[in-house]
């Protein structure tokens, strides 16, 4: 079922716990940044979704159009309009074989011929284009394959939807749109609803590996509280200049 909840609906949810403070001062704000913040964060990685995945096909040739042998190119373009970020690539050779290669950063250029063992989205054209590069030249005919995660649809509007979120994650994406508007409105009450919002958002994913949720807690925790640090130690100055 195609998910059917707005924003508005979040903004109703966050009401009560904000003392009916308005979220939408103007143009829809701060309602539909925290919104934005909200899904970027659930669609971002390192957090990957079934329902957002989808998947890619390309060819690596060893001739051109006119069946004469060409060096293949460590560099493979595909068209990817809604490219998030790779999470799984494999190679397909001639006989069949199908073998996984790891997904990296980003890759230098490579002399040397022999079968891929990694790849990266080296590189994100405005039209759409991704250039994923291999870290060495192929020594035969591949087929490229693999899957990723979409990037997250822009909100614009109270009436956007949370697509492509299904409606059952309701109680990940309305926590985080309460924590981000409490952050955007400076209520003292923030740091309570992001730590829901978070533990919901883990909770969640499985797939994680114990290293990647502590990654993403850490980094998430310390630009969240680096603003309050920053307000804390100025009202500690304020303060001993006072005594």
């Amino acid at each position: 079922m195609a998910p059917s909840r707005n924003v508005m609906s979040s903004a109703l949810f966050a009401l009560p716990f904000l003392g009916y403070q308005p979220v939408n001062v103007s143009n829809g704000e701060p309602a539909i940044t925290a919104a934005n913040l909200t899904k970027q964060t659930i669609l971002g990685a390192p957090f990957v979704w079934p329902w957002n995945r989808t998947n890619f096909t390309a060819q690596i040739t060893t001739t051109d159009d006119a069946g004469n042998p060409i060096v293949p190119s460590q560099d493979v373009d595909v068209m990817m309009p809604n490219f998030g970020f790779l999470e799984k690539v494999w190679l397909t050779d001639n006989t069949g074989k199908v073998t996984e290669i790891k997904v990296k950063l980003a890759l230098s250029w490579e002399s040397s011929v022999q079968r891929p063992a990694s790849v990266a989205a080296q590189q994100i054209d405005e039209d759409g284009t991704v250039t994923l590069r291999l870290n060495a030249v192929p020594n035969q005919a591949y087929t490229l394959a693999g899957c990723y995660q979409k990037i997250p649809p822009a909100i614009s509007s109270l009436a956007s939807s949370w697509a492509p979120i299904p409606d059952q994650l309701g109680y990940i994406y309305e926590w985080g749109f309460l924590a981000f508007v409490a952050m955007l409105t400076k209520d003292v009450r923030q740091p309570q609803f992001m730590q829901r919002f978070i533990a919901h958002l883990l909770g969640a994913q499985d797939g994680l590996t114990a290293t990647q949720r502590n990654i993403f807690v850490g980094n998430f925790l310390e630009v969240l509280t680096e603003p309050q640090r920053a307000t804390a130690g100025v009202q500690q100055g304020q303060a001993a200049r006072q005594t």
